[in-house]
């Protein structure tokens, strides 16, 4: 099923203030982050090409978060693409995945 969720950017990511940094079809994996010291349950969204850092995380309240959370402990690896919304939606990027 295609899930659209919300991206808060990690300010620390070189292309968090735009979408400049990010390759056209850019392919992104959502993961635990356990390092986030704010939040135990964090899913962040890492760039294959930047496994380090990650690009960002979905939102605490976000819809998707739950099933999300649920599918990552079942050891599924979800993959998908960071997108630029209409721009009357004030250019705000979403993660676009599947479950």
């Amino acid at each position: 099923m295609r899930r659209v969720s919300n991206l808060a950017f990690n300010r620390e990511f070189p292309a968090a203030t735009g979408t400049t940094g990010l390759p056209a079809e850019n392919a992104v994996f959502l993961r635990r982050d356990t390092r986030n010291p704010y939040d135990p349950d964090a899913v962040g969204v890492w760039l294959d090409t930047r496994p380090d850092v990650p690009l960002g995380w979905l939102y605490r309240k976000d819809n998707n978060r739950s099933v999300v959370l649920q599918a990552l402990d079942q050891g599924k690896v979800l993959q998908g693409r960071v997108q630029l919304r209409a721009p009357r939606a004030n250019g705000q990027k979403i993660v676009v995945f599947w479950l």
